[in-house]
């Protein structure tokens, strides 16, 4: 009997059973997304990479990498978004300039499509998926 109560305890110390649940994974740290502006033959003016997923708390950094000037202006997004301020963010001009969008309450999950408001004409558009943070 006493060394019942041994084992009983010493499995108790050692943690749970095998098959009980284990608990969840720590919430994922935010990331710093990367989407360059470029110049490039054959395809011309580009955001790179075009599409992008984001989770709340993220940040999409944009970076000037062309000769041109550049900018990011949201056209499209989601109902319930009020982005304010991030609507239109400013012309980048200098090669290495950076533009942080950080994904925060004012962008709930959705798709947001946006351009670089000189060079809508020639293509230069882009998507940030905003993801719900999983659980």
């Amino acid at each position: 009997m006493a060394r019942l109560a041994f084992v009983a305890a010493l499995i108790g110390c050692l943690g749970s059973p095998v098959g009980a649940q284990s608990p969840p994974p720590p919430p994922a740290r935010p990331r710093v997304i990367v989407v360059r502006m470029v110049e490039r033959v054959p395809y011309g003016i580009a955001f790179d990479p075009v599409r992008v997923s984001a989770q709340p708390g993220d940040t999409v950094r944009f970076v000037q990498a062309g000769g041109m000037p550049h900018n990011v202006e949201f056209r499209s997004v989601p109902m319930a978004a009020d982005l304010g301020e991030l609507r239109v963010g400013p012309m980048l001009v200098s090669v290495g300039q950076t533009y942080d969008v950080v994904i925060d309450g004012r962008f709930p999950p959705g798709k947001y499509v946006y351009v670089c408001t000189p060079h809508e004409v020639l293509g230069m558009a882009g998507i940030i998926y905003v993801e719900e943070r999983p659980r």
